[in-house]
């Protein structure tokens, strides 16, 4: 009986340990894989910042000579920058708090680029369509992704004459919020 015992202790020290070590084995590589994902934002981050900062200079240089400038070159870079935020969207989820600020940096460059664009159609008398998409991430989501795609689809038949600016109706911004109250009488989401 006593052998019996020592046999048990053995055991139940062993499969203690070997359950210790995968535990803590699956700890490290869980912590490195969150590192890598955020080493990877960081990464992605750091280049739209600065992508940010570019298309926000090249729409002063721009400014000065509008009538003289492709803007819809200035534009499908602003797109090729909301994929990227779109990517990081998924990726990450959208309501990820850091996504936050480079939302909010990405729509200040959206209605910038719209004056400017704005400006641009009427001192230089162009014939193009503007069109100011507000969405929601947390109210009726469905139903703005299927207007996205509605959208996605016009902009990829008529791309020389139609310019889409999307805004994430559920950001705080001040430049933002008086978009929403001049476009929609409100700065609350609409049904």
């Amino acid at each position: 009986m006593k052998f019996m015992r020592k046999i048990s202790k053995t055991r139940y020290f062993s499969t203690f340990t070997f359950v210790t070590l995968v535990f803590l084995i699956g700890i490290i590589i869980g912590q490195t894989i969150t590192e890598l994902r955020f080493s990877e934002f960081q990464e992605r981050e750091r280049d739209m910042r600065t992508y940010i900062l570019s298309l926000d200079l090249q729409s002063e240089l721009i400014s000065k000579k509008i009538c003289d400038v492709d803007i819809f070159s200035l534009t499908k870079d602003k797109i090729r920058l909301g994929q990227e935020l779109d990517y990081l969207e998924h990726k990450f989820g959208k309501k990820d708090p850091k996504l936050l600020p480079l939302k909010k940096e990405y729509t200040l460059l959206s209605i910038r680029q719209w004056l400017l664009v704005k400006r641009a159609k009427e001192e230089c008398e162009k014939n193009w369509n503007i069109i100011l998409y507000f969405y929601s991430n947390e109210k009726n989501a469905s139903t703005c992704e299927s207007q996205g795609y509605v959208l996605d689809y016009l902009y990829s038949k008529h791309s020389d004459s139609l310019v889409i600016y999307a805004f994430d109706f559920d950001l705080d911004t001040p430049a933002l919020n008086t978009l929403k109250r001049v476009f929609t009488g409100s700065s609350k989401f609409l049904p």
